[in-house]
């Protein structure tokens, strides 16, 4: 009795690549991994890549990307901070008031840390 017998695909092709070539099949492998868990046996990754010659991969951010967050948080700890600056030079704000605008924007610092770090232990998955 063969291998062969009783198989879908019985056919057996060997291929041979250069170490920069594997390195970049195993580059291409790794990333759309991260994406899609269809392909993470290799076997399914090169089949495909072999009979069709691409793979598409629609990747879909959550909610929590941080990425244009930060950007957005940016500017509003400049406005934050103009606000607090003008507030202490003409005195029409209450030390309180200043000390409750800083601690609004350190804890909008916190929750954006904690969204950079579940992102980053994610990717590193």
């Amino acid at each position: 009795m063969s291998w062969r017998d009783h198989r879908t695909r019985c056919i057996c092709k060997k291929i041979m690549f250069s170490p920069e070539e594997w390195e970049r099949v195993e580059r291409l492998h790794r990333q759309l991994t991260e994406s899609s868990v269809r392909y993470k046996q290799f076997g399914n990754y090169a089949r495909k890549m072999l009979s069709e010659r691409e793979i598409k991969v629609t990747v879909v951010r959550p909610l929590t990307d941080p990425t244009p967050i930060a950007k957005a948080i940016g500017r509003v700890g400049v406005n934050v901070n103009q606000i607090a600056h003008w507030a202490n030079e003409n005195e029409r704000i209450t030390p309180e008031q200043v000390a409750e605008l800083r601690d609004g924007f350190a804890r909008i610092e916190r929750l954006l840390g904690e969204l950079f770090d579940e992102r980053d232990s994610h990717e590193a998955k």
